[in-house]
């Protein structure tokens, strides 16, 4: 590992700091690798790897030789990672040592033979994730990273259009259902300098600025925003994993500019005693933005006022990039707005046959994205089907305001019909966590067995610490707040809900757990 006395940029992972330079020559090696033995344009390689240095070296180097990197969340079990094994038909897939097992059985699942490269586990990664610390062992039953890395003199030399190339392929998070593949048009040379114009500038990205990548690189949002980082040189900071006091502790000492959150991160910052959050100066922070998920209104309000105009949120999709932007002051003005259109994207509430529904009424949020952002249609399924020429629906619903201001209620899936009456868990689960003590929710609806309802209303709820929760409390708490036909017949408290590390909740496997 280099040590960086001279101001140079640097990766950090824990007590690990790499020099950027030595990042771009090993990832420009590793390259040199892959193509010697036949990977490059076009191909798909997976990468299942937790946070860590060498996960930005292996994005790098798998677009440096025109494949397209398809991270796989490391929360799969083995036949979520098969589906994505088969579908993308990737033939090379690069896998820290703790989940070689898991990828050898997804393997044997989709009916493929991929080569494994493993990524061998340092022990300060195990330490700084809360993990065993035999897996610093390597299996021993597959190549090396640095192995490959080693056996290269020389990086890979600069190949035409392979950035381009490499971003052809991105999968869909999957937590509503199976994870699709988006296959982008091929970008310009154009679209990619105003794509990452845009993120930089939005992001608030900078040469020799300073980032700190506190969600899971396996997920497109960070994993873009870093790489980018890593192209300019910003200072990049990495979490193994999120701790709330840890993150403050790396803003305060690090004077950290920018960093990228989800809604429940700042519910479990928030949770935080308060002499603990006033011994961490966070005032350098420019850009705290979150997105990924609904941020509840009493969630943000709280946040706004510890960390002021650098919060920042915004609302898109894999299909079409960021749609929607909203500072900290156009949210106090309008609580509860995800923002408006940016840069040529637009919005459309409207019916399922694609017609405007009335400024404030709930519909489908039918979506385009940016001027620069590149057409698209799933990998193996074709081009959605849509009523409204040139935008699509992903499944949310929400309503604009006679300003143009997006307010999301939720997905078209996880819609509860009780009584003959459409609800959406996203207004209870927001009237959950407002109040004291709630740190997490999580409403959907189960069949009324017992009852000629339709579906009752299902509260999960996670107690802030040192809070005690009862079902009875809750109920009447919310009883001046919500009507009567809302409130949950059943109200379980838990200590965790399943969420994956972007912040999207798996109401799946809780539907399944009743």
């Amino acid at each position: 590992m280099t040590d960086v006395r001279d101001g140079t940029p640097t990766i950090a992972c824990g007590e690990r700091v790499r020099a950027q330079a030595d990042s771009h020559d090993r990832a420009g090696r590793l390259a040199a690798a892959f193509a010697a033995r036949g990977h490059g344009r076009g191909e798909r390689v997976a990468v299942m790897a937790r946070n860590d240095i060498e996960f930005l070296e292996a994005s790098l180097a798998i677009a440096s030789c025109g494949a397209n990197p398809v991270p796989i969340n490391t929360r799969w079990r083995a036949a979520e990672v098969a589906h994505v094994l088969a579908d993308s038909g990737a033939r090379l897939v690069l896998a820290h040592t703790e989940f070689v097992p898991v990828v050898t059985a997804a393997a044997a699942l989709a009916g493929t033979a991929p080569e494994v490269l493993e990524i061998a586990m340092p022990a300060p990664l195990l330490a700084e994730a809360g993990l065993d610390p035999a897996l610093a062992q390597p299996t021993g039953r597959h190549p090396l990273l640095e192995e490959w890395i080693a056996e290269q003199p020389d990086p890979l030399g600069h190949i035409d259009g392979a950035v381009a190339d490499s971003m052809g392929l991105i999968y869909t998070s999957g937590t509503t259902g199976t994870p699709k593949g988006v296959r982008r048009q091929r970008m310009s040379a154009q679209q990619l300098l105003a794509i990452a114009g845009g993120t930089a500038r939005r992001m608030g990205l900078a040469p020799g600025g300073r980032m700190l990548v506190a969600g899971p690189l396996y997920h497109a949002s960070p994993n873009a925003v870093a790489v980018l980082a890593l192209r300019m040189g910003t200072n990049i900071t990495i979490m193994p994993r999120f701790d709330a006091e840890r993150f403050l502790r790396h803003v305060h000492e690090g004077r950290i500019q920018q960093a990228k959150v989800v809604p429940t991160m700042l519910s479990r910052l928030l949770s935080l005693p308060g002499d603990v959050r006033a011994r961490y100066d966070v005032s350098s922070l420019t850009h705290l933005i979150h997105s990924a998920a609904p941020c509840p209104p009493a969630v943000k309000r709280a946040a706004i006022d510890w960390f002021g105009d650098a919060l920042w949120e915004f609302y898109g999709c894999t299909e079409a990039g960021t749609v929607t932007w909203i500072g900290a002051a156009e949210w106090l003005a309008r609580p509860g707005s995800v923002g408006r259109p940016v840069d040529g994207s637009a919005v459309l509430v409207a019916d399922e046959t694609g017609k405007p529904v009335p400024a404030g009424e709930v519909g489908r949020v039918y979506v385009k994205g940016a001027d620069y952002w590149p057409d698209f249609e799933y990998l193996n399924r074709g081009r959605p089907e849509s009523p409204v020429d040139g935008m699509i629906w992903v499944g949310d619903l929400g309503r604009v305001d006679d300003a143009g201001y997006l307010y999301l209620t939720g997905r078209s899936s996880e819609i509860i019909i009780s009584g003959g009456v459409n609800i959406y868990p996203t207004e209870i689960e927001n009237a959950l966590l407002a109040l004291d003590g709630v740190e997490d929710a999580a409403v959907f609806g189960l069949p009324d067995r017992t009852g000629d309802l339709g579906e009752i209303v299902v509260a999960h709820l996670v107690p802030r610490p040192g809070h005690q929760l009862t079902e009875a409390g809750i109920r009447a708490a919310l009883a001046d707040r919500l009507a009567a036909y809302k409130l949950p017949r059943r109200v379980r408290i838990v200590g965790e809900l399943p969420r994956d590390d972007s912040g999207k909740i798996y109401k799946r496997a809780l539907i399944a757990a009743e």
